[in-house]
C-alpha cells in the first residue's frame, strides 16, 4: 500500500509538472503584441472621432486564449471629453474583442478583429446637469 501511494503521488506530481511547463499555443509575446496594438487602435479611434478628448486611461486590459487560433481581449478604459451642451465628463467603456489567427509568416502572425462587444458605458459629469421636466431642454 505504501508503494502504491508513492507511485500515485509521483504520477500526479509528474502530470501537474507537465501541465505547467508545456508550451503554450499562443506565446506571451503574442499576447503583449495584441494588447499594445489594440490599445493603439482604441487611442487612435478616440483621437480621430473625439478630438476634444484627453487623459485616456486603460484601467483594465488583458488577453486570454480561447483556443489555438482565437484570443479574447477584455478591457476597461476611460477618457475625459468636453461638449458645449453638457460640459466636461469622464466616459468609461467596458467590453471585449475577439480576434482570430490570420495569415502567418516567419516574422509575424496576423490577427483579425472579428467581434467587438461593449458591455458597459458610463458617463460621470463634472458639473451636475439640470433637466427641465416640462420640456426636452437640458440646462447646466
Amino acid at each position: 500500500m505504501k508503494y502504491l501511494s508513492v507511485i500515485i503521488f509521483l504520477s500526479a506530481m509528474s502530470w501537474t509538472w507537465g501541465l505547467t511547463n508545456r508550451e503554450l499555443p499562443i506565446s506571451e509575446r503574442v499576447h503583449v503584441g495584441i494588447q499594445e496594438d489594440l490599445k493603439r487602435l482604441i487611442s487612435d479611434y478616440i483621437q480621430e472621432n473625439l478630438p476634444n478628448s484627453k487623459n485616456l486611461l486603460f484601467d483594465r486590459f488583458y488577453t486570454e486564449s480561447l483556443d489555438d487560433n482565437k484570443v479574447k481581449a477584455s478591457f476597461t478604459y476611460s477618457f475625459e471629453d468636453e461638449d458645449e451642451q453638457i460640459g466636461q465628463a469622464r466616459v468609461q467603456i467596458e467590453g471585449y474583442a475577439v480576434l482570430n489567427r490570420g495569415q502567418e509568416t516567419n516574422e509575424t502572425i496576423e490577427w483579425t478583429f472579428d467581434e467587438l462587444v461593449i458591455l458597459n458605458n458610463q458617463v460621470d459629469f463634472k458639473e451636475p446637469l439640470k433637466v427641465n421636466p416640462s420640456g426636452s431642454t437640458v440646462e447646466q
